[in-house]
C-alpha cells in the first residue's frame, strides 16, 4: 500500500502547480487586455431611437474667445437641423499653445472613461487633435465619422486617402490684411510683426512671412517675435503713421509665460502709435484696426451642416472636404478715429464695425424736439421783437402826441393868464418909462445931478430885468421842447409857480398860503412839466374858490411836505368841493364841473404825475377840496432844505 501512496501524492502536488500556472497566466492575459484600448460597444445604425453624442476634441483652450464663438453658432445650427438630441462630449488636450503631443497615456485614459458610450461623431479641432485621431480613433471610436475644422488647407491636401475624415478648413488672410493696410496707409515704410513662440504662433508667423514676399522692396519688416505684450507694447509705442503693425497671435512669450491673445492685443494697442492689424474675428474691439478676416458665426454653421451629414450616415460612402471660407474686412470705426484713417480708402464693401454714432444720430428724436422747440421759441421770440417794436413805436408816437398835448395845454394856460401876464409885464414897464420922463426932467431942468441920474439908470436896469425875467420864465415855460429829465428841488419849482401866478391872484383878489415844509424835497423829472402840473391845480383852486363861505372866500393853500420814501404836495382850496358822486370822475377826460371847463387838466396833471412814478387824489373836505401830489424822493445829494413859509 505505501508504494501507491506516494505516487498519488506526487500526482496531486503537479495537478496543483499546473492550475496555479494556468490562474497566472489568465491573470497575466487580463491585466494586458486591461492596458489595451477596448472598443467600445458598437454604435446603432443611424436614426436609430436616443440621443446621439458628438465628441469634440480640440487641441488648445476650449475656452478661447474664437472656439467658444465657433461651438456657440455649430451648437445652435445643429439644434434646429438635426431631428434626435444630441450629447455633446468634450476633451482639450491643449498642445497647441503648450507644445508636445498627444500619444498612448491619452489614448488609454479615453478608452476608459467612454467605454461604456456610443460616441457618434467626431469634431476635431486643429491640426493635433487630427493627429490624435489618426493615429488611435479608429481603435477609440471606429463606427464614428470624424469632422475636423480649423486646419490649414495644405495639412487638409495632405490627410491619408483612407482616413475617412470631412472637414471645413480655415484659409487665414494675411495677404487680405495686408492689402487692406496698405489702403488705409499707402505711405507706410515700415512693417513691424508681433508673435509668439508657441506652436500655433509659429504657424501663424509662417503664413505671416509668406504674405510679406510680395512687398520685400517697398518696407523694411521687423519681427518682434517673443516679447512679452509689455515689452512689444514699450516697443511699438515710437511708431509712427509710416508703420504697420501686424498682429498674428501671442499665446506664449519666450519666458514661457501663457497669454490670451486679445487681451495681449489690447496692451499693445493701447500703446501703439500706430495702427494694428490681424486675421482673427476676436480681435475686433480690442485695438485690432482692420483685416481679412473669416466670420466664425459662419464657420460653426457650416461645421454643423457637417456634422448633421455625419449623424445621418451621409459620409458613409465618402468624405467630404468644404471649401474654406472667404474673408471678409473688417474695420473698426474707433481706431480708425484714433489714427484719423479715412474709411473711404477701405475696400469696397469692408464692414465698419464699433462706429460712434453723431449726437444727432443717437438723440434724433430728441433732437427734432429740441428743434421744434427752438423754432417755436425762436418764433415767439420774434413775434415778441415784433411786438416789442410796434410797441415801442406806439409809446414814442404817444409820447410825442403827449409832447404836443402838454404843449398846448401850456398853450391854454398862457391864454387863461393873459391878463395877469400882461398886468406882470405892465408893471416894470410902466416903472422903465416913468423913470424916463424923470430923466428927461432932470435933464431939461439943467440942474444935472450925477447921483439922482444913476439912481434913475439902476432903477431902470432892474425893472428891465424883472420884465426880461418874466419874460424869460413865460417863454420856458410855453416853448415846445422835449422831456429832460434832472435832478431839482420841488419846492423851488412851487416857489416859481408863485411869481408866476403872483399877478393871476392879485387880479382874482385871491390869498395864497404857502407852507413849504419838506425837508427833502429834491426829486428827478422834468421841473416844467412838475411846474405845469402845479399850476393847473392851483388854477382849478382859484377856480374853485368862487362862492366859497365867508370866512373862507378867496383863499388857497399850498404846502409840501415829507412822506415815507417821497414828497407830497397838496393843493387846498376853500370853495364849494366836490360833490361824492363826482369825485371818482375828476381825472376822467373831457369831465368838467365848470360850466366852460374842457375837462383837460386834472387828466394832464395826472399824466405828469404818473409819468414821474407818483400818484395823485382827490379828497373833498368839510369845505372845498383837497389835491395831493406824492412823487419819489431823490437820493439825498446835499443837506436838506430849510422850511420856508410865506404868504401872498
Amino acid at each position: 500500500m505505501m508504494p501507491l501512496r506516494r505516487p498519488m501524492k506526487l500526482l496531486a502536488c503537479m495537478f496543483v502547480l499546473a492550475a496555479l500556472c494556468a490562474l497566472q497566466s489568465t491573470v497575466a492575459a487580463a491585466d494586458s487586455r486591461a492596458d489595451a484600448p477596448k472598443a467600445p460597444a458598437p454604435a446603432p445604425a443611424p436614426g436609430a431611437g436616443g440621443a446621439a453624442h458628438v465628441l469634440v476634441i480640440t487641441a488648445s483652450d476650449p475656452y478661447l474667445p474664437a472656439f467658444v464663438e465657433i461651438d456657440g453658432a455649430m451648437r445652435a445650427a445643429v439644434v434646429q437641423r438635426h431631428q434626435r438630441s444630441v450629447v455633446w462630449l468634450y476633451e482639450s488636450i491643449d498642445t497647441i499653445r503648450l507644445g508636445g503631443a498627444a500619444g498612448q497615456e491619452l489614448a488609454e485614459v479615453l478608452a476608459r472613461k467612454y467605454e461604456n458610450v456610443r460616441i457618434d461623431a467626431v469634431v476635431l479641432v486643429l491640426e493635433p487633435a487630427v493627429d490624435f485621431h489618426l493615429g488611435y480613433g479608429h481603435r477609440l471610436w471606429p463606427n464614428a465619422a470624424a469632422v475636423y475644422h480649423f486646419v490649414l488647407p495644405r495639412y487638409a491636401s495632405e490627410l491619408p486617402p483612407g482616413a475617412r475624415l470631412s472637414g471645413l478648413p480655415v484659409d487665414i488672410d494675411f495677404a487680405g490684411t495686408l492689402r487692406t493696410a496698405f489702403a488705409l496707409q499707402p505711405n507706410a515704410r515700415r512693417m513691424v510683426v508681433v508673435g509668439g513662440v508657441s506652436p500655433f504662433d509659429e504657424a501663424q508667423l509662417e503664413g505671416a512671412r509668406a504674405a510679406l514676399l510680395p512687398y520685400r522692396g517697398r518696407v523694411d519688416a521687423e519681427f518682434l517675435v517673443g516679447l512679452s505684450p509689455r515689452a512689444a507694447a514699450e516697443r511699438l509705442a515710437g511708431e509712427t503713421l509710416d508703420t504697420i503693425v501686424l498682429y498674428t497671435s501671442l499665446f506664449r512669450d519666450a519666458g514661457g509665460q501663457v497669454y490670451l491673445p486679445r487681451e495681449a492685443l489690447a496692451t499693445l494697442s493701447a500703446a501703439s502709435g500706430a495702427p494694428i492689424y490681424g486675421v482673427f474675428e476676436t480681435y475686433m474691439g480690442y485695438g485690432l484696426a482692420a483685416g481679412a478676416i473669416e466670420l466664425f458665426k459662419e464657420r460653426g454653421e457650416r461645421i454643423a451642416d457637417l456634422v448633421v451629414r455625419a449623424l445621418n450616415g451621409e459620409f458613409a460612402s465618402g468624405p467630404a472636404t468644404e471649401q474654406p471660407l472667404a474673408s471678409r474686412c473688417l474695420a473698426d470705426g474707433r481706431q480708425l478715429a484714433r489714427y484719423r484713417l479715412s474709411a473711404a480708402a477701405l475696400p469696397a464693401g469692408c464692414e465698419v464695425r464699433y462706429v460712434e454714432a453723431s449726437f444727432l444720430q443717437r438723440y434724433w428724436w430728441q433732437s427734432l424736439l429740441a428743434l421744434l422747440a427752438l423754432i417755436a421759441q425762436s418764433a415767439l421770440i420774434f413775434s415778441l421783437l415784433l411786438q416789442r417794436s410796434r410797441r415801442h413805436a406806439a409809446e414814442l408816437g404817444l409820447a410825442a402826441q403827449r409832447v404836443e398835448f402838454l404843449h398846448a395845454s401850456r398853450l391854454a394856460v398862457a391864454g387863461e393868464l393873459t391878463a395877469s401876464i400882461a398886468h406882470e409885464i405892465n408893471q416894470p414897464l410902466g416903472a422903465i418909462l416913468s423913470n424916463a420922463d424923470a430923466a428927461e426932467m432932470l435933464l431939461e431942468s439943467g440942474r444935472v445931478n450925477r447921483e439922482e441920474l444913476l439912481q434913475i439908470l439902476a432903477d431902470i436896469k432892474r425893472d428891465d430885468l424883472r420884465a426880461s425875467e418874466i419874460i424869460k420864465r413865460m417863454r420856458a415855460m410855453l416853448s415846445r421842447r422835449d422831456i429832460e429829465r434832472c435832478r431839482f428841488s420841488l419846492n423851488e419849482v412851487v416857489e416859481q409857480t408863485a411869481t408866476v401866478l403872483r399877478s393871476e391872484a392879485s387880479r382874482r383878489g385871491i390869498t395864497v398860503d404857502y407852507e413849504l415844509r419838506a425837508r427833502h424835497a429834491d426829486i428827478l423829472g422834468d421841473p416844467v412839466q412838475i411846474q405845469q402840473a402845479i399850476i393847473n391845480l392851483m388854477l382849478n383852486a382859484f377856480d374853485a374858490t368862487t362862492g366859497g363861505p365867508p370866512q373862507d372866500a378867496c383863499r388857497v393853500r399850498v404846502e409840501t411836505s415829507d412822506t415815507p420814501g417821497g414828497v407830497k404836495l397838496s393843493v387846498r382850496d376853500f370853495g364849494a368841493g366836490i360833490a361824492p358822486a363826482n369825485l371818482a370822475r375828476v381825472f376822467d377826460s373831457f369831465f368838467s364841473t365848470k360850466r366852460d371847463g374842457m375837462g383837460l387838466g386834472l387828466p394832464i396833471t395826472r399824466s405828469i404825475v404818473e409819468a414821474h412814478g407818483g400818484m395823485i387824489d382827490a379828497t373833498s373836505c368839510e369845505v372845498g377840496a383837497e389835491f395831493r401830489i406824492i412823487l419819489p424822493m431823490a437820493p439825498v445829494a446835499r443837506g436838506p432844505d430849510q422850511p420856508m413859509s410865506s404868504a401872498q
